[in-house]
């Protein structure tokens, strides 16, 4: 069943963060970017009110406050990217100071390197049987982690990887049936109405639905990663150097600017629910009671969203397999402007 539902949208609000920069764009995204570093140092430098230096310590710092965001768990870069990226540890400072993108460009594109490489690999260990009996060391904690010495080693911790979330989601079962037997014998000796249902899995099945579902994960976390844009960690990039200068103080590219000003000034109209994206589709989150979406009766938690139109006018825009952060772009505007949502209702 597909509905089409048109309401006007919630007033939003978002925190004041203590700074932040914005610039507006030369020419292409090169020269933008090269001029945010610029200016992001002369900010730092001249605009602060306690500079500290920026020199080969302070680009060490970065270095590593950089390296621990982008991949913190050490699942996707491999020692040898590592040792390669460390060549510029200490020259982060006059990068900043030059605009030189040399080193974000290397990392970010390594990055998509590994994960399209690490994609690849863990599907080919899904399509395969895992042997959940046998015992394995998984270190879990990142700083004790080391980066894969090779693309073999890189693969076998990515399977160990994978068996831990398989056997987590086979406990996950196991205890949601537990909770169903409790609640039935319950209801037995107390000599209730019958109407719970428990019918345990056998361990084959689990197992079966366990490694659906974490297929499913992984694959929706490599899509979803694909589907971000390589500018978008410019922002990660960046931070690392405002972070590392004073913790307090961050930076905004246009995008998240432009989002807080609209919060900030209670320009930001939303329609009172949460946006949730799940296997390519976009689903409601919980609905703020007394919201729009509340309100109009003809929306649930659940539901699939198909189309967007922001503008009467305008022609719906289709969101399947779109960003969730994408999505709610269209769904936003000024306070009293309708939007109309395609939705396929959840099953009852």
């Amino acid at each position: 069943m597909f509905k089409k539902i048109k309401f006007k949208k919630l007033l939003m609000f978002a925190p004041l963060m203590t700074l932040m920069f914005c610039f507006n764009s030369p020419q292409n995204d090169d020269e933008k970017m090269q001029t945010i570093m610029v200016s992001v140092k002369n900010t730092l430098s001249y605009l602060h009110y306690s500079p500290k230096p920026i020199n080969d310590a302070y680009s060490q710092d970065v270095f590593d406050k950089y390296m621990e965001s982008v991949d913190a768990s050490k699942r996707y870069f491999l020692q040898s990217d590592i040792d390669e990226f460390k060549k510029h540890s200490t020259k982060l400072d006059d990068y900043l100071t030059n605009g030189n993108l040399v080193f974000y460009k290397l990392t970010v594109d390594r990055l998509y390197q590994r994960v399209d490489e690490i994609d690849k690999m863990a599907q080919d260990i899904l399509s395969k049987p895992i042997n959940l009996e046998e015992n394995e060391e998984l270190i879990l904690e990142p700083k004790k982690r080391v980066n894969p010495a090779d693309a073999e080693q890189q693969y076998n911790e990515w399977k160990k990887y994978i068996k831990y979330n398989i056997l987590q989601e086979m406990e996950t079962l196991n205890s949601k049936e537990e909770a169903q037997k409790k609640k039935k014998d319950s209801v037995i000796s107390n000599k209730l109405p019958d109407t719970i249902k428990y019918a345990p899995l056998s361990m084959e099945k689990k197992r079966e639905k366990a490694t659906a579902e974490v297929k499913d994960l992984i694959t929706d976390s490599f899509r979803r990663f694909k589907k971000r844009k390589k500018m978008d960690w410019f922002s990660v990039y960046m931070n690392a150097y405002t972070e590392v200068f004073d913790p307090h103080t961050n930076y905004f590219s246009p995008k998240s600017k432009e989002e807080f000003d609209m919060n900030f000034t209670g320009k930001v109209i939303g329609i009172g629910a949460i946006i949730q994206e799940k296997r390519g589709y976009l689903y409601l989150g919980a609905l703020t009671i007394g919201a729009p979406a509340w309100k109009s009766k003809q929306l649930a938690e659940g539901d699939k969203i198909l189309k967007v139109r922001s503008k009467p006018k305008d022609e719906p825009v289709n969101v399947v397999g779109m960003l969730s952060d994408e999505a709610v772009q269209l769904i936003r505007g000024e306070k009293g402007t309708p939007v109309t949502l395609t939705v396929e209702k959840k099953d009852k």
